[in-house]
C-alpha cells in the first residue's frame, strides 16, 4: 500500500494522456513513400493558417522531372490542397486537385454559426489564400469567393482508392474507375475521417448523431450533448437558442481541452438554467426517448429526442495503411530487425569493454552478439536497399555512414583485444567506446543546434558537448594520467594522488560529474577517501538539491549528464517516439525501487568501512554488499543504463533509461516535488494539437497541462525545451513559482539566435 501512496505523491496528480497518431513525415512533409506528402491537419497542426501555409512550403520539396505526366497529383480541396494548387500554378507546374465531394466539404459541415479563429495571431504566411477571425459562413463566403477569382484544376466527385507505385511515379485510381499518372503526389484530405464512437448499446440510432449541421434542427427538442472539447461546447452554445433543454455529458470534471471563451459562455448558460452540465459522467445506453448515464455511484434517465456525440474524429488512418504510408511509431519488420542489431551492439559493446574488468564470461556475451549483430545489420542494409521506400538525403547519407564507421571501429577494437591481445593505440575498449560517444555527441549535437535554432538549445547542447568531452573524456582517459606520468600530481602520498586518485584510479574523475547513485561507485567502490565521502554527499544531498529546487531537474539532466547529452544530440530526431501508453506510465517508478537498492548497499557498505573497526562482525555486510553490488553493476549498470538505455535509441527514444530506470533521476524526483521551476501556459493560446506531448521524449502529458491552462511540475521535466519550442501558437514558457508570483527564465526557450 504505502509504495501506490508514495509514488502518487511523485507522480502529483500529472495528467496521463496519449497522443493521437498521424502518417510519419520527414521535416519535408515526405512519408516513407518517395515523393508522396501530407499537408494540412494530418501533419499534426489544427491551424487553417498553418494549413493553408504548408500548401506552399511543400512545394520546396517536390522534385523537377520532364515528362508528360503530371507533376503532382493534389488529393483534397481543403484550404492546404487549394493553396497547394495555386502555388503550383503559380510556378507553372503540372496538376490536378481530386476532391471526393465538394471543395472545402469539411468546412462545410462545420456546424452553422461556428467561429472560426485565425491563429496564431501574429502569424503572416506566404500563401495566397489569407485567414481572418470570422465565423463559418463567413470563412465559407471568402474561399468561395476567392476561388471564383482564381480558378485551379479540379476535379470533383473523384475519391481516390488506390495509389500504386510505377516505374516512373505513381498512378492513382478513382472509385470511379478514372486513373491519373503523376510524379507526386500530396495528400491534403484533412483528418475529419470517421467520428469516434462510445461503443455503447443503442448508439446507431436514428436519434443519434455524429455532427451538428443546423443548430435550429433542435427546436424544441430535448438534446444530449456528448464531449468537452471546442465543438460540443460550441454545438451546445448554439443549440441553446433553438432546443427545449439540452445536457451536456461530459467524463472529465472541467472543461481543460476547450477554449476559454467557450467555457466562460457554456458556464453563463448553465447559470441561466439554459443548460445542465453533468461532470465526470458516462454515456452507458441510447434508445428513442431516453439516455442512461452513470455519474459517480449513480444512475441517472435523462430525456432525449436527440443525441449528439461529439468527441472527436479518427484521422483516416485505413487509407494510408491501405496505400502503404507508414504511421507514427508504427513498427515493421525492418523496425525490430535495426532494433535487435542495436540491442546486439549494446550487449557487446558494453559487456566488452566490461570483459577486461568483470567475470569470464562477459566475453562470450559480448562475442555472440557481435556475431548476431553483424549478420542482422547486413540484412538489415540489404532489405532496405532492396526495398528503397526511403529517399536518402545527405543527412541520411551521413548517419549511415558514420554509424558503420562506430559500429565496424568498436568491434574491431573489441576483437583485437580479446583474441589478438592488440589493444589500438595502447588502450582498452572502454577507452575507444568513450571516445565514440563523446565523438557521437559532438556530431549530433552540431546538428541539433544547426536544426533547432533557439538560444536556449545553443548554449544547453554546448554545455553538453563540452562536459562530455572535458570532464568525461579527454580529463579522465589523456589529461590526469599524462599528468601523473609527468609528476604534476605530486607523490602517490600527495593529496591528489591519496584522496582523490588512489592508486593512480583516474576513472574516479567521472565521479566530479557523475553523481551518485547514478555512479554508485562515487560513494561505494574500494579506497572510499574522506574527498570522495565528502564530495560524494555535497554533491548528491547538497548542490544536486539547491539546484533542482531552483531550475528544476533539467538543470543536471538536460545540462550536465552524459547520459542526457546522448540523448538531446543522438536521440533528437527520435523523440517523438517515447510511449504515452498506461503501460509506459505504470514503468515509470521503477527507478525508485533501484534508487532503494542502491542506497542499501552504499549504506551497507559505508557502514562496514568505517565501523567494521569498531564492530568486526561489519566485515561480513560488507562482503554481502559487495556480493549484491556485483549483480547490481550487471542488471543496473551494464545491462539497463547500457544495453537497454542505448539499444532503446532508435525504436522507443533516447530517454527510456532516464525516464523509467535511472536512480539519480528517481532521487531528484524527490527534490523536484519541491522545486520552484515550472512550465507556465498561456491556456487560452492552446489549440490541443498535442505537438508538445507527442515531443516529449520524458512521456509528459504537457498538452494535458497547458490545455488546462496550470503550470507544469511533472518531476519527469528534463528541461529539453522541445514543448516550448515547438509550440505553434507559443503558449508554453520556462519559469519559477514564487509563492504566488511568476518569474520568467531570462534564456527564453523560445528565442531565436
Amino acid at each position: 500500500m504505502w509504495p501506490q501512496v508514495y509514488f502518487n505523491w511523485l507522480k502529483n496528480s500529472s495528467p496521463t494522456g496519449e497522443v493521437e497518431i498521424y502518417p510519419e513525415l520527414s521535416d519535408s512533409y515526405e512519408t516513407n513513400l518517395p515523393n508522396v506528402f501530407v499537408i494540412g491537419d494530418l501533419t499534426g497542426v489544427p491551424l487553417l493558417k498553418m494549413a493553408t501555409e504548408s500548401g506552399v512550403q511543400v512545394w520546396n520539396h517536390i522534385p523537377n522531372f520532364k515528362n508528360d505526366r503530371y507533376d503532382v497529383v493534389i488529393i483534397g480541396s481543403g484550404p492546404s490542397g487549394v493553396s497547394c494548387a495555386l502555388e503550383a500554378k503559380r510556378l507553372g507546374k503540372k496538376y490536378i486537385v481530386l476532391e471526393s465531394n465538394l471543395p472545402f466539404q469539411t468546412i462545410q459541415s462545420y456546424p452553422n454559426g461556428k467561429p472560426i479563429f485565425a491563429e496564431p495571431s501574429d502569424f503572416v504566411g506566404s500563401s495566397a489564400i489569407k485567414i481572418v477571425d470570422t465565423t463559418k459562413e463567413g470563412l465559407l463566403k471568402d474561399l468561395n469567393q476567392f476561388l471564383k477569382q482564381n480558378p485551379i484544376q479540379i476535379e470533383t466527385n473523384q475519391r481516390v482508392v488506390r495509389i500504386q507505385k510505377d516505374q516512373i511515379g505513381y498512378t492513382l485510381e478513382t472509385e470511379s474507375g478514372s486513373k491519373y499518372q503523376t510524379n507526386s503526389v500530396v495528400i491534403a484530405m484533412g483528418k475529419s475521417g470517421d467520428p469516434k464512437k462510445l461503443g455503447i448499446k443503442g448508439e446507431m440510432g436514428s436519434n443519434v448523431l455524429y455532427r451538428l449541421i443546423d443548430p435550429k434542427d433542435t427546436k424544441d427538442q430535448s438534446v444530449v450533448i456528448v464531449g468537452g472539447g471546442d465543438t460540443a461546447l460550441e454545438s451546445a452554445i448554439m443549440c441553446s437558442e433553438y432546443a427545449k433543454e439540452i445536457t451536456l455529458i461530459h467524463r472529465g470534471n472541467e472543461f481543460n481541452k476547450a477554449k476559454s471563451e467557450n467555457v466562460k459562455k457554456i458556464l453563463a448558460l448553465a447559470t441561466q438554467g439554459k443548460i445542465k452540465i453533468l461532470y465526470n459522467a458516462t454515456l452507458t445506453e441510447i434508445n428513442q426517448t431516453n439516455v442512461f448515464a452513470k455519474v459517480k455511484e449513480s444512475a441517472l434517465k435523462i430525456k432525449s429526442d436527440l443525441v449528439y456525440i461529439l468527441i472527436g474524429n479518427l484521422p483516416p488512418l485505413h487509407f494510408f495503411q491501405k496505400i502503404g504510408v507508414k504511421l507514427q511509431n508504427q513498427k515493421n519488420f525492418l523496425d525490430w530487425l535495426g532494433f535487435s542489431s542495436l540491442m546486439s551492439f549494446a550487449f557487446t559493446a558494453y559487456f566488452g569493454k566490461a570483459s577486461f574488468y568483470g567475470p569470464f564470461w562477459f566475453s562470450a556475451v559480448a562475442s555472440t552478439f557481435a556475431v548476431y549483430s553483424v549478420l542482422s545489420l547486413i540484412l538489415y542494409v540489404t532489405i532496405s536497399l532492396t526495398k528503397n521506400k526511403q529517399k536518402f538525403d545527405k543527412w541520411k547519407m551521413f548517419k549511415v555512414t558514420y554509424f558503420l564507421f562506430a559500429f565496424l571501429y568498436f568491434l574491431s577494437v573489441y576483437f583485437l583485444a580479446t583474441y589478438q591481445q592488440f589493444q589500438l593505440f595502447g588502450k582498452f575498449p572502454s577507452f575507444h567506446y568513450t571516445l565514440l560517444y563523446s565523438l557521437t555527441i559532438l556530431i549530433f549535437g552540431i546538428r541539433r543546434m544547426m536544426v533547432r535554432k533557439t538560444q536556449y538549445i545553443l548554449y544547453q547542447t554546448l554545455s553538453l558537448i563540452g562536459i562530455q568531452i572535458f570532464f568525461l573524456f579527454l580529463l579522465p582517459e589523456l589529461i590526469l594520467p599524462m599528468l601523473g606520468d609527468l609528476g604534476y600530481l605530486g607523490g602517490p602520498e600527495g593529496f591528489m594522488r591519496r584522496e582523490i586518485f588512489p592508486s593512480d584510479a583516474y576513472w574516479k574523475a567521472y565521479g566530479f560529474i557523475l553523481a551518485w547513485p547514478l555512479s554508485i561507485g562515487v560513494l561505494y567502490d574500494g579506497g572510499i577517501t574522506t574527498f570522495w565521502l565528502f564530495y560524494g554527499l555535497s554533491f548528491s544531498f547538497v548542490l544536486i538539491p539547491l539546484l533542482v529546487y531552483h531550475y528544476g531537474k533539467g538543470v543536471y539532466c538536460g545540462w550536465i549528464c552524459s547520459c542526457g547529452g546522448l540523448a538531446e544530440t543522438l536521440g533528437d530526431e527520435h523523440r517523438q517516439k517515447m510511449p504515452h501508453s498506461t503501460t509506459a506510465y505504470r514503468w515509470e517508478h521503477t527507478g525508485q525501487y533501484i534508487l532503494l537498492l542502491a542506497f542499501l548497499l552504499t549504506f551497507l557498505k559505508l557502514l562496514s568501512v568505517y565501523g567494521k573497526s569498531l564492530f568486526p562482525f561489519l566485515t561480513l555486510g560488507e562482503m554481502i554488499a559487495d556480493s549484491i553490488k556485483l549483480y547490481y553493476d550487471i542488471f543496473v549498470d551494464i545491462g539497463l543504463a547500457g544495453v537497454v538505455g542505448v539499444g532503446c535509441y532508435f525504436l522507443y527514444s533516447g530517454r527510456v533509461w532516464c525516464r523509467m530506470f535511472c536512480p539519480l533521476a528517481s532521487l531528484m524526483h524527490i527534490y523536484a516535488r519541491f522545486s520552484k521551476f515550472r512550465i507556465f501556459s498561456e491556456k487560452k493560446k492552446c489549440i490541443s494539437c498535442n505537438i508538445c506531448t507527442k515531443n516529449c521524449h520524458q512521456g509528459i502529458d504537457v498538452m494535458g497541462y497547458a490545455s488546462r491552462g496550470i503550470p507544469m511540475d511533472s518531476v519527469q521535466c528534463v528541461r529539453c525545451s522541445a514543448c516550448v519550442s515547438l509550440c505553434p501558437t507559443d503558449v508554453l514558457s520556462f519559469g519559477k513559482l514564487n509563492g504566488n508570483q511568476i518569474t520568467f527564465d531570462l534564456l527564453d526557450a523560445k528565442t531565436r539566435k
